[in-house]
């Protein structure tokens, strides 16, 4: 059972404020199929949105979401104003695949259900799920992040959305590589491809090409860059990154690739610079903030190394290398 129809379920029985039903006392105690019979009766006698409503939710639950659907329609056809109703017919109609007339239903119940409502969440969710569903992937994630910033630890909504980010970026990175493969951003998403692969050789390659066809295009430069500082070629590393400082100084990647290379080739008081500007505007990464702080302690700046590592520290407090850069630190004298 969803924690909206646990509320609804709830709140709508005690806000009557009077005896339940026997339907309404089976749909509270679980017994959905006695509850879904009764309020049929119930319907014949008495007729009404809110045992429409009832019915329609019984049904909810024990997965007839086609019979569901046109009992939620009854009890907006008698009351339009229920956007409870409204929610759970979206609900219904996504789980049929009706995505389009779900968006519809779960649109206006967004722009009908109170500001403060716990039942927003529910909305949002769906909201999202169906978007994601018609490939409107943008607009869902939109409605999942209104959620989280809510309910940050709503699971469901938390792997939708990560799993969406997922999904959404694969699909551009394959789109560009299948459309414009002999164009820069081609080779750069095809270099990225081979350096999963671990294929090194073939991803500088590509990254080369991609180089040549646009000079100016910043990122294969900075992989060049990176994967010559893996194969212990600083100078070269630090050759091609000069030459992306000069389209971009304070670019937080070049300048943190070419303070690596810089420190690989014993040159700190240059590193110095460069890594300052990659620790100001690197965010997240703790990496810049340590590789600055181990210049800083060679180059006897004991006091700001100290910063640098408590900086890396604080981005990451379960690292272990800032942890213990630091306790190096304050150990020296």
């Amino acid at each position: 059972m969803t924690s909206v129809a646990c509320i609804l379920i709830f709140a709508i029985a005690a806000a009557n404020g009077q005896t339940p039903s026997p339907a309404r006392r089976a749909e509270l105690a679980g017994d959905f199929p006695s509850a879904e019979k009764a309020y049929e009766q119930e319907l014949r006698a008495r007729p009404s949105a809110d045992t429409w409503q009832r019915l329609g939710l019984t049904r909810h639950l024990q997965s007839k979401f086609g019979a569901a659907i046109p009992a939620f329609r009854e009890a907006l056809r008698i009351n339009p104003s229920l956007w409870t109703s409204r929610l759970f017919l979206g609900m219904c109609l996504y789980r049929l695949n009706s995505f389009q007339e779900a968006q519809v239903e779960l649109e206006r119940a967004e722009r009908e259900v109170p500001p403060d409502d716990p039942g927003r969440d529910e909305i949002d969710y769906w909201l999202g799920a169906t978007l994601i569903a018609l490939k409107q992937p943008l607009g869902g994630l939109v409605a999942l992040e209104r959620l989280l910033v809510r309910r940050g630890s709503r699971l469901d909504a938390l792997e939708l959305a990560v799993q969406t980010y997922a999904d959404l970026g694969s699909s551009l990175w394959n789109r560009v590589a299948e459309q414009s493969f002999e164009s820069a951003a081609g080779y750069e998403v095809h270099g990225h491809a081979l350096e999963a692969d671990g294929n090194v050789a073939g991803a500088l390659e590509a990254y080369r090409n991609s180089k040549a066809l646009d000079a100016r295009r910043s990122g294969p430069g900075i992989a060049i860059g990176r994967l010559l500082l893996g194969q212990g070629k600083p100078a070269e590393a630090r050759a091609v990154l000069d030459g992306e400082l000069k389209l971009a100084p304070s670019d937080p990647k070049a300048c943190y690739y070419a303070g690596l290379a810089a420190i690989q080739l014993g040159e700190m008081a240059e590193a110095a610079p460069l890594l300052e500007i990659a620790d100001r505007w690197t965010t997240g990464d703790p990496e810049p903030a340590i590789a600055l702080a181990q210049v800083y302690l060679a180059l006897g700046k004991r006091d700001e190394a100290v910063a640098a590592a408590r900086r890396a520290q604080t981005l990451a407090p379960a690292s272990s290398a800032a942890h213990e850069l630091l306790q190096v630190i304050q150990q020296e004298k």
